[in-house]
């Protein structure tokens, strides 16, 4: 089994084995969802995996994407130049001894 079609939840998911250019030697179930014009690399594909056992692992696959997308982005620290740290609070200059005039 190298391809396959369903629908579920109203989406029909088309899938296929393949390797991608980053890892030539690994086989992945790549997925298609009609209405979204992206390619996903769902998992790796096993020699074992059939219709039954991929299905489940697709759907859930998306609808955590999906879950995902919706959740609003996380804040990012600024990359700039730190704050400047707060002056410290004027100290008063510290009372040196007096000067012991000089004897001429």
């Amino acid at each position: 089994m190298s391809q396959f079609q369903f629908s579920e939840g109203g989406r029909t998911f088309t899938c296929d084995r393949g390797s991608s250019a980053a890892t030539p030697d690994t086989l992945w179930w790549w997925v298609n969802v009609a209405g979204d014009s992206n390619r996903y690399a769902a998992f790796v594909s096993k020699p074992s995996d059939t219709q039954r056992s991929v299905r489940p692992r697709i759907v859930a696959y998306y609808e955590q994407l999906l879950a995902d997308r919706a959740r609003p982005p996380a804040p990012r620290a600024a990359w700039g130049r730190r704050p400047a740290a707060p002056e410290a609070a004027a100290t008063p200059p510290s009372q040196a001894p007096a000067e012991v005039a000089a004897v001429e």
